[in-house]
């Protein structure tokens, strides 16, 4: 590749969406730290809420260390999610959504590692599994049978001596700095497998997007793809990725590779570089089959996911409905090629379309706000007030309001001079000063502190009010019109059911409620 070509391309990778775009973006340190730690470790995926208790606690201790961080740990998870640091998800088992890193984000996660534990020098280990890893790839892909059986036969020689060798002079250990370093480099290695799962789980649900796309937008009544499905043929399970993930899955779950590796990493532990290789390591590797069996069940649950919701999607015909929705767009797109060369693009067609979402505007449209503009420059003036006054409130207040304290007065008045009295009788003394409100009031009262009045006869009573003034209006524009009218001069009235007072309402605290 030429120079030009390659500095070409590292443009595309610098400006592209990849692990260099995680690593500038706004506080790409403390968010690699913080996801780093909860997402990287042990726990690989944590549903919402838990991780934002986490993120809370976490987010308030580097404030107190002086880091400007205002928004909270939601804020910070859904702008991590835009940037390409998380994936959320639905849970399986709950209803609610998990999180997870992204394939961008843990290589900047292993990058960031590298640089914090670089390689002090060239290791003899790296050099020796690669030899012994090409032996043995050039020894099984060789199809020519002589060559086959020549390099088992030196491999047994090779056995043979070492056989002797150690009935002659006993066991010899690999020297204490080899052994260090061989065990680094498959700790090393050990470490990139995790991280291979989120790149499947992507390459998988990238490969489930497209067959979609592919049903959606094949030309014709069925394509390959679609005969595939209704055959029965799992297109994402019969894909390169899913062959390969269901390969090492088994091999994951064999467990005869399951002893064969817990035998190896037990004998290893009480050796004597154990200790310098560290602890935590040690314990790291004796769970690794068990987390990497849990990470590949989830994958292979996500796999299922995926081949269930694309056959769900061909056998209830929905991918008909995004054709026939992908063809409305198109059509209206094809049209506009062919008008595009008489046509101007702002020729007016005489259509007006509403938009559901906010107006884009040209950023030239912007203006800067400046303050001193905005801030009144003349003196503040006192702004002349009028008296209150009582009468003119209590008027606006009958108007809106019936006058109960009034009504319980009247009541109370006419009481005081007989040991009964209806609402009629009532109104007879003392007339509706509010119109059909005081008879709505007095009928009120007459229900809630009054007896209705039984017996064959005198069970109804005729009301009547003036219509004065505003009340008139008010009362023609309400519609009360079904009472029976009484003459000119406004006059209404009314039958009513008969109720009587007969006892005083003054004493009953709650009366005008």
């Amino acid at each position: 590749m030429s120079a030009i070509a390659r500095a070409l391309e590292n443009r595309d990778l610098f400006g592209g969406e990849g692990v260099l775009a995680l690593l500038r973006t706004d506080n790409a340190p403390v968010t690699l730290g913080l996801l780093g730690t909860h997402l990287a470790g042990d726990v690989r995926t944590r549903t919402a809420a838990d991780l934002y208790d986490l993120l809370s606690a976490d987010l308030a201790e580097l404030r107190f260390h002086g880091i400007d961080l205002p928004r909270t740990a939601q804020q910070y998870c859904a702008t991590w999610v835009e940037q390409g640091y998380l994936t959320r998800r639905a849970a399986r088992t709950e209803r609610t959504e998990e999180f997870a890193l992204t394939e961008n984000s843990q290589s900047a996660l292993r990058l960031i590692e590298q640089l914090h534990t670089p390689r002090d020098a060239v290791t003899r280990s790296r050099l020796t599994l690669l030899t012994e890893r090409l032996r043995t790839l050039a020894r099984d892909t060789d199809a020519d049978s002589a060559g086959r059986l020549e390099a088992l036969h030196t491999e047994r020689d090779r056995l043979d001596e070492a056989i002797a060798q150690v009935m002659e002079l006993g066991a010899e250990p690999l020297p204490e700095a080899q052994a260090l370093e061989t065990i680094d480099e498959l700790y090393s290695l050990a470490l990139d497998v995790p991280s291979d799962f989120t790149r499947v789980r992507g390459e998988l649900e990238r490969l489930h997007r497209r067959l979609r796309l592919d049903l959606v937008e094949h030309e014709g009544s069925q394509g390959e793809i679609l005969d595939q499905l209704f055959l029965g043929v799992d297109a994402i399970e019969d894909s390169e990725a899913g062959r390969s993930f269901a390969a090492f899955h088994d091999m994951v779950i064999d467990p005869v590779q399951e002893a064969r590796f817990h035998d190896a990493v037990d004998a290893l532990a009480p050796r004597p570089f154990a200790h310098r290789f560290g602890r935590e390591r040690i314990v790291y590797l004796q769970s690794y089959l068990a987390r990497l069996q849990r990470e590949s069940h989830q994958v292979r649950h996500a796999m299922i996911d995926l081949s269930r919701s694309l056959r769900e999607f061909v056998r209830s015909r929905q991918f008909e409905e995004f054709r026939a929705l992908a063809d409305r767009l198109r059509r209206p797109q094809r049209i506009g090629l062919e008008i595009a060369p008489q046509v101007r693009p702002h020729t007016r067609i005489g259509v007006e379309l509403t938009l559901s979402t906010f107006t884009p505007r040209s950023v030239g449209q912007l203006h800067l706000l400046v303050p001193s503009d905005v801030t009144a420059q003349d003196d503040l003036e006192l702004a002349s007030t009028e008296v209150l006054d009582l009468e003119a409130m209590r008027a606006a207040i009958r108007e809106s309001e019936i006058d109960m304290a009034e009504l319980v007065d009247a009541v109370d008045d006419v009481l005081s001079r007989r040991s009964t009295a209806t609402v009629g009788e009532v109104l007879e003394e003392h007339p509706a000063t509010q119109g059909l409100a005081s008879i709505v009031g007095l009928l009120v009262l007459a229900h809630r502190h009054g007896e209705r009045v039984e017996g064959p006869s005198d069970t109804v009573e005729t009301v009547r009010w003036r219509l004065v003034g505003r009340r008139a209006g008010a009362e023609r524009e309400a519609g009360v019109g079904r009472a029976e009218h009484n003459g000119g001069n406004g006059w209404r009235s009314a039958r009513i059911s008969r109720s009587r007072f007969t006892r005083p309402l003054g004493k009953d605290s709650h009366v005008g409620e």
